[in-house]
């Protein structure tokens, strides 16, 4: 659900078509692990992901009615699947796999993803003609009114979308979510009556209306009503428009999308408007999009239930959401005057996505248990320990205070932080957690809230914190949410810049290599550091995205910098995110390989904590990466695990010394020392040495004393516009020691 939330949010904010339908090709591919996809779109191929430079436009043009076998070089024959974008783009998104074919609910995760491109597309085409209309001032004033009206249709689309899915991500009760689902779908149209009716049982054919909205509810307010439309568009398959009455066509249009649980036929939701049916085109694909809503709710909801029934996880053993709200309840409702205070505890771990993905999800399953029960073995048999779904687990303490609760959260916090065997290896993880006491609240979703804003507070202050819920942090976690909103539009609308920082060689002054920054000047927030939105794009997963146009950015820039200057250099950044995942290699070839630039002129710089949170997956990710001949850099070295045995394990090329070592004006004897000893570490194991953060010549000329044979810092050059480095490489002369 969340990854579909993304799909929703990220798609339907592209500028443009061609963004649009990459994002989209590209999302729906991953989603079920296919390994090609494109857009079929006014018989031409659009998005074409996965195929390299061969791409089957006639198999594909093909496929497009229907789904059939795909042939594609290299990977041989594939189980293709087309889907409909709507009745009036007359195109599909084809996803193609090699394994096995799609199943019933992938196909309908699918046609939902189709339906959001559709809508995207057209809205994007709408958007387009308003800024024609408003380049050229001698249209009229009504049809602008017209324009803006279906940008603002669009808007209220979106965000009714998102709320919806929110509230399944959420596991908010089916009742309320079919009810947002009628009620929104009401607004959008104009206050139209609107019905969701399900589906008979073989005992029962009699159609049941799960929810209504508008005058009426389009005759869902009479449960004995037949519903012909509804029931037609259910045997059908397909979205149904017709006249309300066949006599008079003028007087009012019905139409009835039909949704899907895992493939089957389940129900409809029908809507009456009041015009002839030749006007209804676009709301035709806007009921059709909130159908496939109530799909994703039901089949949601189906699951959820199975869960609920046994009232415990099954991959933990502990109780699940509902069980702990239950207790909760009741421990709330039973306090006196003299019951000692209850406080409540939201753990989320950290770098657990990271080895879910780089090991499976079996040994992720296997993880999950492993925590559950180290966090049993830190609180006392009468409290109560939760999982609430993914990564997150809960505590609830009975007569005990805010103190002991985060007592209790630090050694949940060391006893995640030791190493877990996990498949015949190692896996090192963390833990971020907020406490909320109960005072005088009875609500306890206010204050499981309560505690999730502190938990958001304790990552923002860094991994292994434990932080008390205080009033000012809603108005924070608001600010959190409203950043992460920020940055899903950020990178479409071009927000972000790269700078690049010389790194020098010491002895000579010579310039080697730049080091590439990225920078986001933000319309609203303006200039946003790196800390404050890293750790935001971390979590929701835009990081891979992000950081694969840094590197794209960063090559095409020193490739055309090496046709002046050969002997360049690139340093690019990378998260663990972007490591771990598992298309990591072919992006990077991908980036030299348009550019023009040789690998051995790229290198890759990853911290300690991101090597050390899975050091064999981490190995074999890099180690992948040396093939292609990049080299690979420890950044910050000295401040994480900074060990002998990793550091011989691990395929590196380059440690870079943390500013911290020689942040003082003048350096110490024991700054000195451990700077030296980690630069013969370096040379002893035959990698480069960098030192970061060089401010004044004194640091300067005791590096170079040391035997540091490069750096960078502000005292050699400060990070630089792209448009502003050639001058520096012309007209400056080599750095001279002060």
């Amino acid at each position: 659900m969340h990854q579909l939330t993304d799909y929703f949010a990220v798609v339907t904010a592209a500028a443009d078509e061609p963004t649009a339908i990459a994002l989209a090709v590209e999302r729906a591919a991953e989603l079920v692990d296919a390994e090609v996809g494109a857009v079929v779109l006014h018989e031409q191929v659009y998005g074409a992901w996965g195929f390299g430079a061969d791409v089957p436009v006639q198999a594909l043009l093909a496929i497009a009615p229907a789904p059939g076998v795909l042939t594609v070089t290299g990977l041989g024959d594939l189980h293709a699947v087309p889907n409909d974008l709507g009745a009036d783009l007359g195109g599909a998104l084809i996803v193609a796999r090699l394994d096995e074919p799609l199943n019933a609910e992938e196909r309908q995760v699918l046609r939902g993803m189709a339906r959001v491109l559709g809508l995207a597309l057209r809205s994007i085409r709408v958007l387009g003609a308003e800024r024609t209309v408003r380049a050229e001032r001698e249209r009229e004033a009504a049809e602008r009114l017209v324009l803006l009206e279906q940008a603002r249709t669009r808007g209220m689309l979106v965000e009714a979308l998102l709320t919806i899915q929110r509230e399944i991500s959420n596991r908010k009760p089916l009742p309320e979510i079919l009810d947002a689902v009628t009620s929104g779908t009401a607004a959008l149209l104009g206050g139209v009556p609107v019905a969701l009716v399900l589906a008979g049982t073989d005992r029962n054919p009699r159609l049941t209306v799960a929810s209504a909205s508008g005058p009426d509810g389009a005759g869902g307010a009479d449960p004995e009503g037949t519903h012909p439309a509804a029931r037609e568009a259910m045997t059908t398959g397909t979205v149904l428009m017709r006249p309300a009455d066949p006599d008079r066509p003028g007087h009012g249009t019905v139409i009835a999308a039909p949704f899907r649980v895992t493939g089957e036929v389940a129900g409809s939701l029908i809507a009456q408007l009041p015009g002839a049916v030749d006007r209804y085109a676009e709301q035709r694909d806007q009921l059709a999009a909130f159908a496939q809503q109530v799909s994703l709710a039901l089949t949601d909801a189906r699951t959820v239930e199975a869960v609920r029934e046994a009232h415990h996880d099954a991959v933990t053993g502990l109780p699940n959401r509902g069980l702990f709200l239950q207790i909760f309840h009741r421990v709330l409702a039973s306090r006196t005057a003299t019951t000692g205070p209850a406080s409540v505890l939201f753990i989320d771990l950290d770098r657990f996505k990271a080895v879910n993905d780089s090991l499976g999800h079996e040994a992720g399953d296997q993880l999950l248990a492993a925590v559950a029960g180290r966090l049993r073995g830190c609180v006392r048999a009468g409290d109560t320990t939760a999982r609430l779904g993914g990564d997150e687990f809960a505590v609830l303490m009975t007569d005990s205070p805010g103190e002991t609760a985060v007592e209790v959260g630090e050694r949940a916090i060391a006893a995640i932080k030791a190493p877990f065997r996990i498949s015949g290896r190692d896996v090192f993880i963390g833990a971020s957690i907020g406490v909320a006491a109960c005072g005088s609240a009875t609500d306890p979703d206010v204050l499981l809230n309560q505690a999730d804003v502190a938990m958001y507070r304790a990552k923002k202050e860094g991994p292994g914190k434990v932080v008390v819920y205080e009033p000012h942090m809603h108005a924070e976690a608001l600010d959190y949410l409203s950043l992460r909103g920020d940055l899903c539009q950020a990178l479409p609308g071009g927000e972000f810049q790269l700078q690049y920082q010389p790194l020098v060689r010491l002895d000579t002054g010579e310039i080697t290599g730049v080091e590439a920054l990225i920078r986001w000047h933000s319309p609203a927030r303006g200039l946003v550091l790196p800390t404050d939105f890293i750790p935001a794009a971390e979590e929701s997963g835009l990081i891979v995205e992000i950081g694969q146009w840094a590197l794209e950015t960063s090559t095409a820039q020193v490739a055309a910098w090496r046709r002046v200057h050969p002997g360049l250099n690139l340093n690019v950044n990378v998260s663990g995110h972007q490591l771990m995942h598992p298309r990591f290699a072919a992006d990077v070839t991908r980036a030299l390989a348009v550019a023009g630039l040789p690998s051995s002129a790229m290198t890759l710089e990853l911290t300690e904590s991101v090597l050390m949170s899975d050091p064999r997956a981490a190995v074999a990710s890099l180690a992948s990466l040396r093939e292609l001949g990049v080299r690979l850099s420890i950044d910050d070295f000295g401040t994480g695990y900074s060990s002998l045995a990793y550091l011989r394990q691990l395929p590196v090329d380059e440690l870079k010394i943390d500013r911290a070592f020689i942040a003082r004006t003048e350096l110490t004897d024991e700054d000195l020392a451990l700077v030296r000893t980690i630069v013969e570490l370096g040379h002893i194991l035959g990698l480069r040495v960098i030192a970061e953060g060089i401010e004044n010549a004194a640091q300067l000329d005791a590096l170079r004393r040391l035997g540091c044979c490069y750096g960078q810092g502000y005292h050699l050059c400060r990070p630089t516009d792209a448009a502003d480095l050639p001058g520096l490489f012309r007209d400056r002369s080599p750095v001279q020691a002060a």
